[in-house]
């Protein structure tokens, strides 16, 4: 019986050495992964960042994102509710940029989604170009200043989502 323990002992520590090692390995081969998909990007000329889940890739024709607004979004004068960046997009000739942001559940309240952003647009100097339209599947309307038009959309078919899409004016 004695020696059985001794045998079950020099495998458990290793083992559990071994285990304890390894904990915070995830991270490193997450981050060796993001890495080389950063670098094989960049080798066709691609700027690709990731971070735990965000991505972001930019080209010299726009570029897209996800977990973040996109590049260049002009927040300043359109500015956005808070939820889940679901994804986005910018081009840079013509320039425009789409975001599509989750503020609820599916079965949400979807009039009242569209009601803060465009609380939030026409707050900030936007006005009503086109009034907002419920077909049933999704609330949409569009908004300008000085600068930029804003086609505003809101839909529930998995989650409650706000879809901005901006454009110079």
């Amino acid at each position: 019986m004695h020696q059985l323990r001794r045998t079950r002992l020099l495998v458990a520590v290793p083992a559990a050495l071994l285990a304890l090692s390894l904990v915070g390995c995830g991270d490193l081969l997450q981050d060796q992964a993001e890495k080389r998909a950063e670098d094989a990007a960049k080798s066709e000329g691609v700027d690709l960042d990731i971070d735990d889940g965000d991505v972001k890739v930019d080209t010299t024709d726009g570029g897209a994102s996800v977990g973040e607004l996109p590049n260049g979004f002009p927040t300043d004068e359109v500015p956005v509710v808070e939820g889940e960046i679901l994804g986005g997009t910018y081009t840079k000739n013509p320039e425009t940029w789409n975001v599509t942001i989750k503020v609820d559940e599916a079965g949400g309240d979807k009039t009242g989604a569209y009601d803060a952003a465009e609380s939030q647009l026409t707050g900030a100097g936007l006005e009503t170009t086109r009034e907002k339209v419920d077909n049933g599947t999704s609330i949409s309307g569009q908004y300008t200043s000085a600068s930029y038009a804003v086609e505003l959309a809101v839909t529930d078919s998995n989650g409650v989502t706000v879809t901005y899409l901006v454009s110079p004016k």
